[in-house]
């Protein structure tokens, strides 16, 4: 993977620049393999090209920017003016629901599409370019109403893309491509394994009617095939691009890294993400990663962090629920070696308050909780795969003091699975400290 995109192949009528879980990627952020990229890197990418060139994206477009805890609103004004050519919609985008989706949808200068939850948004559209009409269907995760606050997806959904695709066509559009909100699966394996055949069965009953298959939702990148349909998948956080260049079909050239580029424009969100990275709120001597094998498991001492800052006898940290970055070296996420500041803390608490938990346990249940969670997350475990929370295949982090214990403090979306796991309805309180607050409190000792 280079920093520079490849030159078009010969007869490349259009390049296609695809970015996935765009997260409002602004200013360039400190990550374990270097600054992370950003909007306007991929701005100045796509003015770079000397050919025809669009910049697509499959979703979940403002979730994951660290202003939203800072200001308590979500970023759109970052990226309603993006020159992004079309977009779908990805099950984050759904978070604060239906009608604020749409009402955000209104901001945009570009359509957000979504074929297969109807909600009042297009399902596909039809872009112009220099080099002939581009055909473009989109489509959230599958399971997105397992996800966040959106309706069920149409049970009918997959026989949708054919007859959009067919009407594209038929308006004259020279290549259509679908935006599919879902991705590979992949774990850390020097450094990142990948797996697609679950998602070559989302695809394959609709994947020969479209020309090429945008997709992302996972943190990792991937390019290959679906359903014999080529296809490819950006790492999210405007972190790389996947390219396509437009011949007589197209063609997949690969991902390739986005540039740590400043916004020209100054905006409260960027002030605030400023700020928040000149307040140094402790420090970590040596730098922990959340990446399988790590030698300084970032999930243990997020643990370590909830257990003391809560009173609960132990505590449980999914690795899902703070990831921060593209895994390039297969990490999701870094904390230290040095000074912490704010906005370090709250990349890794993504909600305003991201609030705790203090659940129940029986004898013997924190291990078996943690032991079914690993059931779920070994890659080795294809069957996990179906799961849609189960993005992250990566242990759990813990912290035990009382042996055994009977309380166990857990971000509070991990209380279902913990209900799911034990086979029981668990009981929970709200703690009295935030997420952020807990980190703060163990590295300003």
């Amino acid at each position: 993977m280079t920093a520079a995109l490849p030159p078009a192949l010969p007869g490349t009528a259009l390049r296609i620049l695809a970015t996935s879980d765009l997260g409002a990627s602004t200013v360039p952020l400190p990550t374990s393999d270097g600054e992370s990229g950003t909007c306007a890197g991929i701005v100045a990418l796509l003015e770079r090209e000397p050919q025809p060139a669009i910049w697509l994206e499959a979703g979940d477009l403002v979730v994951g920017n660290p202003s939203y805890p800072l200001l308590r609103e979500r970023p759109w004004g970052e990226i309603a003016d993006l020159p992004i050519a079309a977009a779908a919609v990805g099950n984050h985008d759904f978070d604060d629901g239906v009608e604020a989706l749409r009402a955000a949808a209104r901001r945009l200068t570009f359509p957000l599409l979504c074929a297969n939850v109807d909600v009042g948004l297009p399902a596909s559209a039809m872009i112009e370019t220099a080099a002939g009409p581009v055909g473009v269907i989109g489509l959230t995760h599958p399971q997105v109403d397992q996800l966040t606050s959106a309706p069920v997806p149409d049970a009918g959904w997959r026989r949708r893309v054919a007859p959009l695709a067919a009407e594209l066509r038929r308006d004259g559009a020279r290549v259509v491509v679908a935006l599919l909100h879902d991705g590979v699966e992949w774990w850390p394996d020097g450094p990142v394994g990948m797996r697609p055949d679950r998602l070559d069965g989302v695809a394959q009953p609709w994947a020969g009617e479209v020309d090429v298959i945008v997709a992302g939702h996972n943190f990792a990148a991937w390019t290959g095939t679906l359903g014999g349909t080529p296809a490819g998948e950006p790492h999210l956080f405007a972190s790389s691009v996947l390219v396509i260049d437009v011949t007589v079909r197209p063609v997949v050239r690969g991902v390739f890294r986005v540039p740590p580029v400043r916004p020209a424009r100054d905006s409260a969100a960027v002030r605030a993400i400023d700020a928040a990275g000149a307040r140094v709120v402790g420090q970590l001597p040596e730098v922990w990663l959340t990446r399988t094998g790590a030698p300084r498991y970032l999930p243990n001492l997020l643990a370590r962090a909830l257990h003391s800052a809560t009173g609960a006898d132990a505590a449980l940290v999914l690795p899902g629920f703070h990831g921060i970055q593209a895994p390039f070296d297969g990490t999701v996420a870094a904390l230290g070696g040095g000074p912490v500041t704010e906005l370090d803390v709250l990349r890794l608490f993504g909600q305003p308050d991201y609030p705790l938990a203090v659940a129940e346990l029986r004898p013997g249940e924190l291990e078996a909780a943690a032991e079914a969670y690993w059931r779920d997350a070994d890659p080795r475990n294809a069957s996990g795969d179906d799961l849609a929370w189960n993005w992250c295949r990566m242990p759990a982090g813990t912290s035990v003091g009382a042996d055994p214990p009977a309380t166990v403090a857990v971000v509070a979306g991990v209380v279902p699975r913990l209900s799911d796991w034990l086979g029981r309805e668990v009981a929970a309180e709200p703690a009295s400290v935030t997420g952020i607050d807990a980190l703060i409190g163990l590295v300003s000792r």
